[in-house]
């Protein structure tokens, strides 16, 4: 369904947007699924927030908080892996061993990113002072910029078999579309 709103959302797009989009694609398309990431991750945050508070439980206490937040990472990382494995970097796993290896490098960059966060947000807001919000939108950049990264030269690397009934691009997948119509006149 999403991956439908983005070839919707490239058919409404004049040439030259479409051409930016495919030069750019993998980067693209990895922000535009972390976009829906981050949706999902606010969705299940204030989920949990009502749950708990149906059980008289304040995100001001720590452990429905800590609790929470870890739903949260949970269902926003368990997303992100499907997407990113099917439609940013269209990797595919012959075996279990391949598919165990994506998981638990994909999990473990996004673990190590963020004990990263929480590094850089302890001292540039709790030690250095410096504006929490603006810190929040800052290291949410440099936070993706490091997954994406990490995803593309560890996680999916080139080196992993592509599947080979997923188009590479979203210039294969628009030309098999135009030659199965073509095919059916």
């Amino acid at each position: 369904m999403l991956e439908a709103l983005l070839q919707f959302a490239l058919k409404l797009c004049p040439k030259a947007i479409r051409n930016l989009f495919y030069r750019y694609e993998s980067a693209l398309r990895y922000c535009y699924y972390g976009a829906w990431t981050t949706l999902i991750s606010a969705l299940t945050k204030l989920l949990g927030q009502w749950l708990f508070g149906l059980a008289g439980y304040t995100m001001e206490m720590t452990v429905p908080n800590l609790l929470n937040t870890t739903f949260s990472w949970i269902c926003a990382v368990s997303f992100a892996f499907v997407v990113n494995k099917k439609y940013v970097f269209m990797s595919k796993t012959d075996t279990t061993k391949e598919l165990l290896f994506e998981i638990g490098t994909f999990v473990g960059a996004r673990v190590i990113s963020y004990f990263m966060e929480l590094g850089i947000m302890w001292l540039t807001t709790a030690y250095w002072k410096w504006n929490y919000l603006l810190m929040t939108i800052l290291v949410q950049f440099i936070i993706l910029a490091m997954n994406y990264i990490f995803s593309k030269l560890v996680v999916f690397r080139k080196g992993t078999k592509q599947n080979p009934d997923t188009p590479n691009t979203t210039k294969d997948i628009a030309r098999s579309a135009a030659d199965e119509s073509s095919n059916q006149s």
